[in-house]
């Protein structure tokens, strides 16, 4: 657990607050299942992380996605095809070298855990329905249908093409003032 605290403190957390399915995790990992505790470690993650975050104030909430687009930054300028690998939840070791990407990824990580503190016993808060979403992703963050059609097919695109499209969707200066609170770009 302690090595998991310096590595990634939302799971940290999220593991220290349910500490039985931790330890199921862990006797999996032991006895030699290693996918299976990577999944139920990404299923621990996905509902107790989700749930808060939908929880959280909106100052809180907002955090992670701008510390994201620091991070979508640093990649863009040292290690492109990480933008990717990001967004997919899955950043390699090869783009945590970087120092700057590293040390952004980890303020990153530190505000998702604080979103996570402040959601985690609080009651879901309304957020925008996804019609409304759509419309601040195109409308104020400028997102066009041939960068939409790019990120779901990304296999033809350049990457630092694709970092420039993500980094669009993590750009809250951009969204109206009224609207920021109710935004949760991708996290």
């Amino acid at each position: 657990m302690n090595d998991l605290a310096s590595t990634n403190p939302l799971v940290h957390a999220i593991f220290a607050d349910h500490i039985d399915e931790a330890k199921e995790v862990n006797a999996k990992f032991q006895a030699g299942h290693e996918e299976a505790a990577s999944k139920a470690a990404y299923d621990m993650f996905r509902k107790y992380s989700q749930a808060a975050f939908l929880a959280a104030s909106d100052g809180s909430a907002i955090e992670g996605p701008k510390k994201a687009g620091d991070v979508i930054d640093a990649l863009g300028d040292h290690y492109p095809r990480g933008c990717m690998e990001f967004v997919s939840n899955d950043i390699s070791s090869e783009a945590l070298s970087i120092a700057s990407v590293n040390e952004a990824y980890r303020k990153y990580q530190e505000a998702e855990r604080v979103a996570y503190e402040d959601g985690k016993l609080r009651e879901p808060i309304p957020r925008m329905e996804i019609g409304e979403m759509f419309k601040v992703v195109t409308e104020d963050l400028g997102e066009s249908s041939a960068e939409r059609r790019t990120l779901l097919n990304p296999r033809n695109a350049s990457a630092i093409v694709l970092c420039a499209i993500i980094r669009k969707n993590f750009n809250i200066s951009a969204v109206r003032e009224p609207l920021r609170g109710q935004y949760e770009g991708p996290a």
